[in-house]
């Protein structure tokens, strides 16, 4: 009897000690506390001890250890040996010994060692958990690195107090001493950093030490400033003996859109007399109904600038505002632009910088008729700031067009398509006393094609696509009289080899008889290769003087388009395509090679274009580049840039750097040397060196690379 009434109540006093841990979380809920143990007896004063595989939950908070006191008169638990203290979000705390409140909210832990988003650790000699918000941690050494035996981490934070607020996700430190490889370097008498789980935050973030032939050695230290949860602005001091630079950069995000901008102010001794600057932007936004709004700005001081600092190496800037809307039958975009040139040898005087177009698209299907049916229309107008004569010339025009397009099946899987359109156009010039100032021409249009696809599969489960092609179109009217301003660079791809007018807008069409012939075939596996390759030439009755000469439509009979891509499974890429004269040579070529898998990266490019007067372009154009990547072992990576110029001879930029990475520490190094010289440019070198401690908020992460500890 007495052996039942002493196992009664231990369960009672388990029960009650249980209850003793349960509080409530909401005014409208109640969170039990659990305990695990592989034994709990009760002593003559009344107090619980749970021994053995001890665990304790409560409201999120797991605590693991060997033995658990429970001083029911003083609401206490009192833990002898080791325990680990795990928080909802992850954060684990191991201490020597403890004394906590029932709640495991308040009370010390001795000899804690507090792993904040299991990077950032903090060892102190005691931590006091105030209210479960506030860790209070006493003579502390706090670190990211993985620390081996009695190896010195790379980095490390000595205070002589710290204090973790996880409600606002901070740790304060109170006579901090910042030490590498356990070097005193720095001595601040307090401190503040974010901690791991903290993603934004107003604070100083990363430094960037910069040094530059032109610019000299100098340091840029970025400041963040959060404006609330969607919006924050980044304000970046560099200075150097030769500038003094502010940087900025202002982000929000909204329900239906985003913006940012990016912006800089200098006053350097490049050009002492001139405050350089230059300003970019973008946005987008859904105005609901399928439509968004987009908008752009660039501008800058002088040609010079965006390149000798890095920000940019563009030499026409544009900006502009657009409304769009697509969908499965409807097309609309509008859109006003504004084009600033900052080359030597263009004015912006001269050049249409104020552009303005509207389209708008519309697809039938009309059932009796068949096929398809699309109606467009579209606004186009540019204006020169010049008020001269010809090289201030306005124009503006308006064009309609009305389509119907059909294709049949034939006799022996022959596909038949049938095209037929009319095209109103009317034209405005002012400013130019050479050109008739309105015209209305009506453009009438009929196409006949003839494709053959030939389709097989072979044992392997390749696809394989053969495909012939044949057009015979005509075009009415009469070739165009007015200025050429929009379409004085064309291109002649697979895109628009069955085109009838090859010319990019409406300002002019081309006229008359006009065919074309061509041939495809394309292979298609993605567990081997696929690839392809596209031939054609255009064929016309008369020649088009407006086309220029490396378009390779000059004349009567095109240059012979050739077009081939390839992906490999095995992780490499070729596109290629290219416009051959008569003599098979080269008038026109591009090409991207590339290969990317495992460790290694690598890409090029190769462009090649002949001198021609009618694109403004004087001389040859033979410029190849490279870029590439390559991941050494699990903390260094190498990458490489250069760029080639052919005609010269000579490297027009090159570029490198080598990055260490672990789970505490970034450390990236690289130099760019810039070959470019203009009136307000001069070539560069610029040597870059960027150091992030990782574990905390603004630091980033370093768990992917976390090292472990090996005899």
């Amino acid at each position: 009897m007495n052996y039942a009434v002493h196992i009664l109540r231990i369960l009672a006093t388990s029960l009650l000690f249980v209850a003793m841990l349960s509080v409530p979380a909401r005014a409208q809920d109640v969170d039990a506390a659990l305990l695990v143990a592989d034994s709990v007896m009760i002593t003559e004063d009344e107090r619980l001890v749970a021994t053995g595989n001890v665990e304790a939950f409560y409201d999120g908070i797991r605590l693991f250890t060997d033995e658990i006191i429970y001083d029911q008169k003083r609401d206490e638990l009192i833990i002898k040996g080791p325990v680990q203290l795990t928080q909802k979000n992850g954060d684990v705390m191991i201490a020597d010994s403890a004394d906590l409140d029932s709640k495991l909210e308040n009370g010390i832990l001795r000899g804690a060692r507090y792993v904040l988003d299991q990077e950032l650790q903090i060892l102190s000699a005691q931590t006091d958990r105030v209210e479960g918000r506030h860790t209070v941690l006493r003579k502390v050494i706090a670190t990211s690195c993985q620390i081996c035996g009695t190896g010195i981490p790379i980095w490390q934070i000595r205070a002589d107090r710290a204090i973790h607020d996880r409600k606002e996700k901070q740790i304060y430190f109170r006579r901090a001493q910042f030490r590498l490889l356990g070097v005193p370097v720095l001595y601040l008498p307090t401190m503040r950093i974010p901690d791991p789980s903290l993603k934004r935050t107003t604070g100083f973030t990363i430094p960037k030490f910069v040094s530059n032939t032109v610019l000299g050695f100098g340091v840029k230290v970025p400041y963040f400033i959060t404006l609330g949860e969607h919006a924050d602005v980044t304000i970046t001091p560099y200075v150097s003996p030769v500038t003094n630079t502010v940087e900025l950069r202002f982000r929000k995000m909204f329900r239906r859109g985003y913006i940012e901008l990016n912006g800089a102010v200098s006053q350097d001794t490049v050009l002492p007399d001139v405050q350089r600057h230059y300003l970019t932007g973008f946005a987008r936004f859904d105005l609901g109904q399928g439509f968004k709004l987009d908008f752009d700005v660039e501008t800058a001081s002088d040609g010079g600038y965006r390149s000798l600092y890095g920000y940019s190496g563009k030499d026409r800037l544009g900006s502009g505002i657009t409304l769009s809307r697509v969908k499965r039958d409807v097309f609309f975009h509008a859109e006003l632009l504004n084009y600033e040139t900052l080359r030597d040898n263009e004015s912006n005087d001269t050049q249409p910088t104020l552009i303005g177009n509207v389209t708008y698209e519309r697809r039938y299907r009309p059932t009796r008729l068949g096929g398809e049916l699309r109606a467009a229309l579209a606004l186009h107008g540019h204006k020169r700031v010049s008020l001269t004569d010809i090289i201030g010339r306005d124009m503006a025009r308006i064009n309609f067009d009305l389509y119907w397009q059909d294709e049949w099946t034939v006799g022996g899987g022959m596909r038949f398509g049938l095209l037929t359109s009319l095209g109103v156009d009317s034209h405005t010039v002012v400013q130019d006393s050479t050109a008739r100032g309105r015209t209305v021409q009506t453009t009438p249009a009929i196409a006949l094609t003839l494709r053959y696809p030939l389709h097989s599969t072979s044992a392997d489960g390749s696809r394989y696509l053969a495909e012939p092609l044949a057009q015979i179109g005509w075009v009415g009217g009469s070739p165009s009289v007015l200025p050429n301003d929009e379409n004085i660079s064309t291109d002649f791809d697979e895109g628009n080899l069955l085109s009838l007018s090859h010319f990019p807008t409406k300002e002019r069409r081309e006229t008359g008889v006009i065919g074309a012939l061509g041939a495809s075939w394309k292979r298609f596996n993605p567990e081997t290769w696929s690839g392809g390759v596209t031939v054609g030439q255009v064929f016309r009755d008369t020649m088009d003087p407006a086309f220029s000469a490396s378009s390779g439509l000059k004349n009567q009979t095109s240059d012979t388009l050739l077009a081939v891509h390839y992906t490999a499974a095995w992780g490499g890429f070729l596109q290629a395509r290219g416009l051959f004269d008569r003599s098979f040579e080269p008038v026109k070529a591009e090409a991207r090679v590339g290969y990317a898998r495992n460790k290694l990266s690598v890409s090029g490019t190769y462009v090649q274009l002949d001198a021609d007067a009618d694109e403004s372009r004087a001389a040859s154009v033979a410029e190849w580049s490279l870029s590439g990547t390559y991941k050494i072992n699990k903390h260094w990576t190498t990458n490489a840039d250069v760029q080639y110029d052919l005609i010269t001879d000579r490297a027009a930029k090159t570029g490198g750097g080598l990055t260490y990475k672990n789970e505490c520490v970034t450390v990236g190094f690289g130099v760019i040397r810039s070959f470019a010289r203009s009136t307000t440019l001069v070539p560069a070198t610029t040597y870059e060196l960027s150091v992030s401690l990782l574990g905390f908020g603004t630091g980033g992460s370093g768990k992917s690379t976390r090292r472990t500890c090996r005899k």
